[in-house]
C-alpha cells in the first residue's frame, strides 16, 4: 500500500512539472510570436499608429467608419504623420494600424500566458519557493515590459518621428529577459539525465557565461544600429566605404557619445562584435567537441550554438549588404536567429552546471 502511495506520489509531481514545463514554455513561444510581430511593426513603421494607450478597452479595434475616421484623425495630429505618411490614404492607415494593434494584443496575451498559469499553480500550492519568486520576477518583467513599449512610443509622438533607440534598446532587452528566464527556468525543471562530462566544466561553463554576455551586449547594440536607422549607411563587408575604419567614425564630442549616440560608429561596433561573438562561440565550440568528451545534452547544443552563430553572422552580414532590396524580410530574419542562439547558450550553460554537479 505504501509503495502505491509513494507512486502515486510521484506520478502526481512528474504531472506537475510537466504542466509547468509546458507553462513556461508557452511563454517562451509566444514571447517568440510577438518578437516576430514587433519586428515588422517596427521595420514597416507602423508603431506610431496609435497614438494613445488604453490598456484595457484598447483591446478592441475602431468599429465602424466614424470610429476609423477618429482614429486616423488623432494619427493626423502625430509628427510621423505631418513628416512622413501626410497624405496617406484611410486603407493606408489601416494598414500600418494592423500591426501596432496585433503587437499590442499580443503583449496582453503574453501576460496573460504569463499570470494566469501562475496564479492558478501558486493557489494549488505545486509551485517550490524558487518557482514563486521566478515566476512573480516573470509577471513583473511582462508588466515593465508593457510599460517600457508604451514609454517607447511616447518618444516618437513629440517632434521627431522615431522613438528611441535607448528605449528601443530596453524594450527589446526586456523580451529577452523574458524570454530567457522562462527558457532557463523550464529547463531546471527537466529531470538531470544528461551525464559527466570529463571536461573542465567549471572554465567551460565560464567561457559560456562570457559568450552569453556578449551576445547580450550585441543585441543590445543591434537595437541601437536599427533604431538610429544606421544600417542603411556603408552597405559594404568587411570595408566601410573602402576602409576598414573611416577617419569620420569616433569623432563625435563628447568621446563617449561615439559608444551610444553616433550611428556609424555604432555600425562598426556593431559588426565587429557581431563577428567577434561569431569567431569566438566556434573556437569554443570546436576545441568542446573536438575534445570527444561531451555528454549528449552538452554535444547537441554545443552543435546548436555553432549553427546559429554561423547562421546569425550569415544573416548579419546579408543584412548589411541587402538591406534596401529586402528591408523587412532580413533584418527580421536576423534579430529572430539571436533568440535561438540566446537559447541555445542558456542551454549549454545548464548542461555544463549539471555535469559539474556530477563530478
Amino acid at each position: 500500500m505504501s509503495n502505491s502511495l509513494s507512486m502515486d506520489t510521484l506520478d502526481q509531481s512528474s504531472a506537475g512539472k510537466m504542466a509547468q514545463i509546458w507553462w513556461l514554455r508557452a511563454v517562451c513561444l509566444s514571447v517568440m510570436v510577438i518578437l516576430l510581430v514587433g519586428g515588422i511593426t517596427r521595420l514597416t513603421g507602423s508603431g506610431l499608429s496609435m497614438v494613445d494607450w488604453r490598456p484595457v478597452s484598447g483591446i478592441l479595434p475602431p468599429i465602424g467608419e466614424q470610429a476609423w475616421l477618429d482614429e486616423f484623425s488623432q494619427y493626423q495630429q502625430s509628427p510621423q504623420y505631418k513628416l512622413v505618411n501626410k497624405g496617406m490614404s484611410l486603407d493606408e492607415f489601416k494598414y500600418i494600424f494592423f500591426w501596432e494593434y496585433l503587437h499590442r494584443v499580443l503583449g496582453r496575451i503574453v501576460g496573460l500566458i504569463c499570470l494566469a498559469p501562475y496564479l492558478w499553480f501558486l493557489l494549488c500550492g505545486k509551485l517550490s519557493n524558487s518557482l514563486k519568486k521566478k515566476g512573480a520576477l516573470l509577471v513583473f518583467l511582462v508588466c515593465a515590459q508593457g510599460l517600457m513599449g508604451w514609454y517607447m512610443v511616447k518618444s516618437g509622438l513629440v517632434k521627431d518621428p522615431e522613438v528611441s533607440h535607448f528605449r528601443l534598446a530596453a524594450h527589446l532587452s526586456l523580451a529577452f529577459a523574458i524570454f530567457g528566464l522562462a527558457w532557463w527556468t523550464s529547463l531546471g525543471l527537466i529531470p538531470n539525465h544528461s551525464g559527466k562530462s570529463s571536461l573542465p566544466t567549471h572554465s567551460f561553463k565560464k567561457w559560456a557565461i562570457v559568450l552569453v554576455f556578449v551576445l547580450g551586449l550585441q543585441i543590445v547594440y543591434g537595437a541601437f544600429t536599427s533604431g538610429m536607422k544606421a544600417g542603411y549607411g556603408f552597405n559594404t563587408y568587411p570595408l566601410m566605404g573602402g576602409e576598414l575604419m573611416p577617419e569620420a567614425l569616433f569623432s563625435a564630442s563628447p568621446f563617449w557619445t561615439n559608444f551610444v549616440s553616433d550611428k556609424f560608429s555604432v555600425q562598426f561596433i556593431h559588426r565587429w562584435m557581431g563577428t567577434s561573438l561569431a569567431i569566438g562561440l566556434l573556437y569554443f565550440c570546436w576545441i568542446t567537441l573536438k575534445s570527444g568528451c561531451l555528454n549528449a545534452w552538452l554535444s547537441k547544443w554545443t552543435k546548436r550554438a555553432a549553427f546559429f552563430v554561423a547562421l546569425q553572422f550569415a544573416l548579419g552580414v546579408a543584412t548589411l549588404l541587402y538591406i534596401s532590396d529586402y528591408p523587412v524580410f532580413l533584418p527580421l530574419v536576423h534579430q529572430f536567429t539571436a533568440l535561438f542562439l540566446f537559447a541555445s547558450l542558456l542551454a549549454l550553460i545548464q548542461g555544463y552546471g549539471w555535469a559539474e554537479a556530477k563530478e
